[in-house]
C-alpha cells in the first residue's frame, strides 16, 4: 500500500480522532496523560511506526530535528509502534528517538481505527482536536505545522481515498505449532511503505515485507548486515520471507530456513568464522568534552556533520560509529553504564550538497578528539555468514 493513503472507514480530515488505545508508554508522559482531553489547545503529530520499516527508520532523523524545533511550541510528537517492548528498547538503543514514544494495545486497536494501510503514516491533530492532515513524514516540514498552529488549513496534499475498506486480517496470539517458513520474490521496489522486517511472538515468528535481503538476513540471524558477505546480486532484491516455529524449536527454524534459502533462492547460507577488517574502540582519554557518563537512557538522534546520544550503553555508541565508517565497531573500552556523546565532523562542501556520509577519516580524528575514543583499524576472527550461488540457470 502507499503511505498517505486513507480507507473509507479511516478518520477524514477535519474529523474528530478515534481514541487512543495504548498498553505503555516508553518515552514521555504518563498513560493517563496522553489522550485528545489532555492534548487539547496542542497541535499532535501522531506518527504510526514500526523498527523493522526501512522508510519509518529513515525518518528518524527529519522527525528529530521538527520536535527540537518546536521544542518550546505547543507541539506534541507521538510515535505508535506495535513492536515488542523489549525489542523496542535495544532499537532505541541504537537509533535514539527524541518524541513521545508509545506501544499499541494488543490486536493493534489504535492503528486498525485509523485506518492504518502503510507505514510510515502521520496523522496531524489540531489545537481544537481535530485532524488537520494525514501524511507521510517526509512530506512534512516546519511551516506545515506553524500553519496548522495558526489556525490556518494545512497546505499538505490531501491523502487518496481508496474505493475499500481496509482489509480485516484475522489476528492470532497463539504460538506457532509447527516450524514453516516461506520465501518469495525477488520484488520490485513498490511505492510507499516497504521493507517491514521484524520478529514477534517472542522471537517465534518473523516477517519480512518487501525488504531488502541482507536486512531481512541481519535481522533473522541476529547479526550485523555489516558481516553478511554475498557472491550474488540476489542479495540486492527486496523479497517477503515469513518463518515461525514453537519455543525450542529455534534451532529447526534456522536448519529450514537456510534449506528454503537454497531451494526457493539458488543461495546457500553458511555460518562461519572470517578473519575480517574492524575498527576496535578503545578510550585514549578521561577528560574528552564531548563523552560523559549520566545516571539514565536518554535519546538523541543524528544531524548535518555531528550526531548527538544523551545517555546510551558504550556497545551503542559503537553501533552509531559502525554506520558512518561503514564496517563493524567492536567495543573495547571496557566503560559500563550510559554515556552522553557530542559528536561533529567537518563536512566538505560536496559532501553537504550531494548527501554522502563522511570520509571515515574525518569521524576517527573527531571521536578522538572530542570522546577520548581511539578507532584503531584491526583484523579480527568474527563469526559471519557468507552467500554463496548454488546454481546459475534459476534466474
Amino acid at each position: 500500500m502507499a503511505f498517505g493513503l486513507a480507507t473509507k472507514i479511516s478518520p477524514q480530515i477535519s474529523e474528530v480522532p478515534p481514541p487512543l488505545k495504548l498498553s505503555a508508554i516508553v518515552q514521555g508522559s504518563t498513560i493517563d496523560n496522553v489522550t485528545w482531553e489532555k492534548f487539547r489547545g496542542k497541535v499532535v503529530v501522531l506518527e504510526f511506526w514500526n523498527t523493522a520499516c526501512v522508510p519509518c527508520i529513515q525518518a528518524i532523523p527529519h522527525l528529530n530535528n521538527l520536535a527540537a524545533q518546536f521544542s518550546h511550541k505547543p507541539v506534541v510528537f507521538l510515535c505508535i509502534s506495535d513492536d515488542n517492548a523489549d525489542h523496542l528498547k535495544q532499537f532505541l538503543a541504537r537509533n535514539p528517538i527524541n518524541t513521545w514514544l508509545a506501544l499499541d494495545a494488543p490486536l493493534k486497536p489504535t492503528e486498525t481505527a485509523f485506518g492504518v494501510v502503510g507505514m510510515p503514516h502521520t496523522v496531524i491533530v489540531d489545537a481544537s482536536g481535530r485532524i488537520a492532515a494525514i501524511t507521510h513524514p517526509a512530506l512534512l516540514d516546519a511551516q506545515h505545522l506553524e500553519e496548522i498552529l495558526a489556525g490556518k488549513p494545512s497546505t499538505l496534499p490531501t491523502p487518496k481515498t481508496s474505493t475499500e475498506a481496509a482489509p480485516v486480517v484475522p489476528v492470532s496470539n497463539s504460538l506457532p505449532a509447527t516450524v514453516e517458513v516461506s520465501i518469495k520474490g525477488p520484488f520490485p521496489q513498490p511505492e510507499g511503505a516497504y521493507g517491514l522486517t521484524r520478529w514477534r511472538s517472542s522471537n517465534c515468528v518473523f516477517e519480512a515485507d518487501k525488504a531488502p535481503l541482507q536486512n531481512a538476513l541481519s535481522i533473522f540471524f541476529h547479526m550485523s548486515p555489516k558481516l553478511i558477505f554475498g557472491e550474488t546480486n540476489l542479495i540486492n532484491g527486496l523479497y517477503e520471507i515469513s518463518a515461525s516455529a514453537p519455543p525450542g524449536k529455534t534451532d529447526e527454524m534456522r536448519r529450514q530456513f537456510i534449506e528454503a534459502a537454497k531451494r526457493c533462492l539458488g543461495i546457500d547460507l553458511h555460518s562461519t568464522t572470517l578473519e575480517v577488517s574492524v575498527y576496535s574502540m578503545t578510550l585514549c582519554a578521561t577528560n574528552a568534552p564531548g563523552l560523559k557518563a549520566v545516571k539514565k537512557r536518554a535519546g538523541g538522534g543524528g544531524k548535518t556533520g555531528g550526531f548527538f546520544l544523551g545517555g546510551v550503553p558504550m556497545p551503542s555508541l559503537a553501533r552509531e560509529l559502525e554506520g558512518l565508517l561503514d564496517r563493524p565497531v567492536i567495543d573495547s573500552t571496557g566503560l559500563d553504564g550510559f554515556w552522553a556523546a557530542d559528536l561533529k565532523w567537518e563536512m566538505a562542501p560536496q559532501e553537504l550538497s550531494s548527501g554522502s556520509g563522511p570520509e571515515p577519516a574525518k569521524v576517527i580524528k573527531a571521536a578522538r578528539e572530542q570522546l577520548g575514543l581511539d578507532l584503531q583499524l584491526v583484523r579480527r576472527t568474527m563469526p559471519v555468514m557468507e552467500i554463496h550461488t548454488t546454481h546459475t540457470d534459476k534466474y
